[in-house]
């Protein structure tokens, strides 16, 4: 296949995981099938990809490489997003192996269901998202901060463990 004929000249290190049969790549029909240790993703190509032969321009390939790049690490290494919870009082604990329960101040506990796709590891006041799916798993990080979003006068809510919340003067 000439997409992945041409697509080994760009990137040596997607190469060398192709070349050892860590990562499998297969285009059927517009839709990449990637193969690796952590399972199979399928993406349905452009308009323009079609057929077993492809053709592309300049200026299409670069996102073409960087949608093949993030194929391959969802399948060879997956995502991780780690969430911080900050304030007095704010818990983090397991139910179930599918549940979350969040314990945020408020009169009830929050609740969240797991989907299988997607694993977490909770300590008192951190939480570690992992998935294969990296729109799925900060669609659910992004729902997690929305039960508490970070207060920026007093400086406690969900936040992500890399994001700095800079901190007003009170009035």
């Amino acid at each position: 296949m000439k997409i992945i004929k041409r697509f080994k000249k760009y990137s040596k290190r997607i190469n060398i995981l192709i070349e050892e049969n860590k990562v499998g790549l297969n285009l059927v029909d517009k839709i990449l099938i990637v193969k690796g240790p952590l399972g199979e993703i399928r993406s349905v190509l452009r308009n323009q990809y079609t057929g077993q032969s492809i053709f592309i321009k300049k200026e299409h390939l670069e996102y073409l490489e960087n949608t093949i790049k993030k194929l391959i690490h969802s399948v060879y290494v997956g995502w991780q997003i780690e969430i911080d919870l900050n304030g007095v009082g704010y818990k983090a604990f397991t139910l179930d192996d599918d549940k979350l329960a969040l314990d945020l101040g408020y009169s009830n506990l929050i609740v969240y269901k797991n989907n299988s796709s997607l694993s977490l590891k909770n300590y008192k006041n951190k939480i570690i998202l992992f998935s294969t799916n990296l729109e799925y798993l900060k669609d659910v990080a992004f729902k997690l901060r929305c039960y508490a979003k970070p207060d920026p006068y007093k400086g406690k809510g969900i936040l992500y463990s890399n994001e700095i919340l800079k901190l007003k003067k009170k009035k």
